[in-house]
């Protein structure tokens, strides 16, 4: 750590665990406990014997914890990515999957209302009019799946009252940000109660162009709805049908170009070697128009999410409860994005037609008695995902090889095509017997089922492109054409394959024993072992040959796990701490291969062995009336143990001893709240947050080159609101210090670019209850 580190971390006691929410009321100085319902039943966090991260609906929004891409403000050890691909993926504790594809599943699952979706693209705009958010960390395969092996995210949404309510906030900030939101809520009849919830964001560019002063890029049109209906005929039914609703028209963000990276540098594209490289947030450039065509390229997203759950819970008798979960989710995609920081067109992307279908359908059956608690459960998914993005590189060096030769033989654009059907099935349950009234012990077990299909393609979509393969196929017959797959099969005599099938049929047997002795009422100590999968994946890729095609298995991870949560002082303060391992097999990992085309390409490579050890902690103290401090720290080793391979600028060696890509060693986030009356009828309130994670790489092998530097970032807030807190105003700023920083670094063709996080933003909030 340098000192810059040491200096965060000691403004961080050490704790770990359940983030509680504190209580509303000011008179009380006791930490408020949170329920959550992190093994599929409402438990208090501070009773659970796993490490979790929870916050109430009314802490995001005072932090502004709006959307999935904030939640590494909220949670340490959270780490999330953009990919050039305008996809995301999440990493947690070191284990995570980086892909940009949309039918590659994630090692970190999103659940909304404990029904998931099952493919990050999915889930970015779901995180509003919320009850809570539930981060676990560790497996969670025997409740909620395969590929949770990182953990998992539960969205919980508002439900609907059984009083008449309304809401309504208002934000204005920097770049001509509005965000305007509100919601009803209440009774339709003596039996059946609703909500409805809208939001919607705009606002301006933030991003500028290097090459065309007074262009922008960083829009924002967001909309996003949810209605809820929620009915009970009898106290022994609960059953609640949600929909929700959005859509996403905004712009990509542009990389910031960091080096040239040539592979025949005699035909790189005039420009590039000389091309700035700056050092400021806002700085970056991007293509203006469509290669080939003139017009505006596409970069504004026109991308609809939608989701329809109906549960059902019915109480057979009073202590058995059956349950049955339905969703269906669907994703319409269609963006632009230009990811390498300069107006070449050295690989822009425009996807015009990605399609998710998911399916979703649990049973279970709970219950309790004296001392055993128990749940047994079977679901079924199925899932279709299309999508065929097509990739524009005309300025790529050796795209130009075989010009010489003949003038329209150029590589300038291809179309990636990609199928994917898979069906899941499981039977899992669980069980808790109290030994004693202070020892508990637990054991679940699940045995999942997942058959995927894959079929894909490189397809040559230009005249130009088809005359360029040729070349590069020697004149084999028969020519290639417009349309035709251009994938190469060294099988076949290097004839181009018609279609590129694949099949994987994978079981697996997910489990997690743990032992949770309670020292004394408010003091838990716990341990556990467990061990999760994530499933198999085929890459979509700009590829030439069949082999680049090849399915990565399935991964597992055994994590062990031992931890302290205690509630001392009266409730004044709440401390949480645990130490974990991590024992990883075939750990997937997006990585490079040299194509025999076109030099260093993305693709996907298995880790035979590798493993994670670290430390978590977290204290929450509320010493005085009003005042409440909330500080988390978590210290992560990552290591590759056995692999020899490629790395991250696709250099061939032992990769041995290196750590994982987007994996900080420290990861820490404090925030401090001070709530103190004005007069009898109005309060005010200022607080802050403190986030900071030390340097990480962005790709296997840890090349310098695909460094993330540390950095720390500080938001502020300010406010008044009336004593019953039903209305508030605040100003707020984040990244106040306008720290530069960047949160990913690729490379794509000829050179490597980053994503830069955003600069000091500030506005005002203005928020009511009715």
């Amino acid at each position: 750590m340098n000192g810059r580190s040491w200096v965060c971390s000691a403004a961080v006691v050490v704790g770990l665990g359940a983030s509680p929410a504190l209580a509303e009321d000011d008179a009380s100085t006791a930490v408020e406990q949170v329920v959550v319902t992190a093994q599929k039943r409402e438990q208090a966090a501070d009773s659970v014997g796993m490490s979790i991260t929870a916050a109430s609906g009314e802490t995001l929004r005072l932090r502004g914890v709006d959307a999935v891409s904030d939640l590494p403000r909220l949670v340490p050890g959270l780490t999330l990515q953009e990919s050039n691909f305008a996809s995301t993926s999440i990493t947690l504790r070191g284990v995570g999957f980086f892909n940009s594809d949309l039918a590659t599943p994630p090692a970190v699952t999103i659940y909304l209302d404990e029904a998931p979706l099952p493919y990050p693209a999915m889930n970015k705009l779901v995180a509003f009019d919320l009850a809570r958010v539930e981060v676990l960390k560790g497996p969670q395969g025997t409740l909620f799946g395969q590929n949770a092996t990182g953990g998992a995210v539960n969205y919980i949404a508002a439900p609907p009252r059984d009083v008449s309510e309304a809401g309504a906030e208002a934000t204005y900030g920097r770049f001509d940000r509005v965000r305007l939101g509100g919601y009803v809520t209440g009774p339709i009849s003596d039996t059946l109660t609703g909500r409805i919830a809208v939001q919607g964001r705009w606002g301006d560019g933030w991003q500028k162009s290097i090459s065309r002063p007074g262009e922008r890029l960083g829009r924002v049109r967001e909309l996003q709805g949810r209605a809820s209906l929620e009915w009970k005929p009898t106290d022994r039914i609960v059953s609640r049908l949600t929909a929700t609703l959005t859509h996403d028209g905004s712009d990509s963000l542009a990389g910031q170009f960091n080096a040239a990276a040539p592979i025949v540098p005699a035909l790189m594209t005039p420009g590039l070697l000389d091309f700035p490289v700056v050092t400021k947030p806002r700085a970056a450039d991007w293509s203006p128009t469509r290669v080939g065509t003139g017009e505006p390229f596409p970069y504004a997203s026109d991308t609809t999410f939608f989701q329809a759950l109906w549960r059902t819970d019915y109480h057979v008798r009073d202590n058995v409860t059956f349950t049955s979960l339905t969703s269906f989710a669907s994703l319409d995609l269609a963006y632009g994005q230009d990811p390498n920081g300069t107006p070449f067109d050295l690989n822009e992307v425009i996807d015009e037609d990605g399609v998710i279908a998911s399916y979703f359908q649990e049973f279970r059956l709970s219950g309790q008695k004296r001392r055993l608690t128990w749940l047994a459960g079977v679901n079924y998914a199925r899932d279709k995902v299309k999508d065929q993005p097509r990739q524009f590189f005309p300025d790529v060096d050796v795209s130009h090889t075989f010009e010489a030769i003949d003038p329209q033989a150029y590589s300038d654009m291809d179309l990636m095509t990609s199928r994917v059907r898979v069906e899941t099935a499981a039977v899992f349950g669980r069980v808790e017997y109290g030994l004693t009234d202070t020892l508990m012990v637990e054991g679940a077990l699940r045995y999942n089922a997942d058959r995927r299909t894959f079929d894909s393609c490189v397809l040559a979509a230009t005249d130009h492109f088809a005359r360029f393969w040729n070349f590069f196929r020697g004149g084999a017959a028969p020519p290639t054409r417009v349309g035709d797959c251009i994938v190469l099969d060294p099988a076949n005599g290097l004839r181009p394959a018609d279609n590129v099938h694949s099949d994987m049929d994978q079981d697996s047997v997910s489990w997690r024993f743990g032992l949770n002795w309670t020292v004394r009422p408010g003091v838990l100590t716990y341990a556990n072992i467990s061990k999760g999968y994530k499933a198999g994946a085929v890459p979509v890729a700009s590829v030439s040959a069949v082999p680049q095609y090849a399915p990565v298995g399935q991964e597992s991870l055994v994590a062990y796990e031992t931890g302290v949560k205690a509630g001392l002082f009266d409730r004044r303060v709440q401390l949480n701490a645990a130490v974990f391992y991590y024992d990883y097999r075939d750990k997937q990992l997006r990585g490079a291969v040299k194509d025999i085309a076109f030099g260093p390409l993305e693709a996907l490579v298995s880790i035979p062995k590798s493993h994670v050890v670290g430390v978590e902690a977290q204290l929450v103290a509320r010493p005085v009336d009003g005042l409440t401090l909330d500080t988390a720290l978590t210290y992560t080793h990552t290591r590759i143990d056995q692999f020899t391979g490629f790395d991250a600028t696709a250099a061939f060696g032992d990769q041995s001893g290196t750590p994982f890509p987007f994996s900080p060693a420290w990861q820490s986030v404090t925030n401090l709240d001070y709530a103190f009356p004005l007069t009898d009828r109005l309060r005010g309130f200022v607080g802050g947050t403190l986030n900071y994670r030390s340097s990480t790489y962005a790709g296997v092998g840890a090349p310098e080159s695909f460094r993330i530097d540390a950095y720390t970032l500080l938001d502020l807030r300010a406010g008044i609101e009336r004593a019953d807190g039903r209305l508030r105003a605040w100003a707020w700023g984040r990244n106040v210090t306008n720290e530069y920083y960047w949160t990913n670094v690729f490379l794509n063709a000829n050179a490597v670019a980053r994503f830069v996080g955003q600069p000091a933003t500030y506005g005002v909030t203005l928020a009511g209850r009715f």
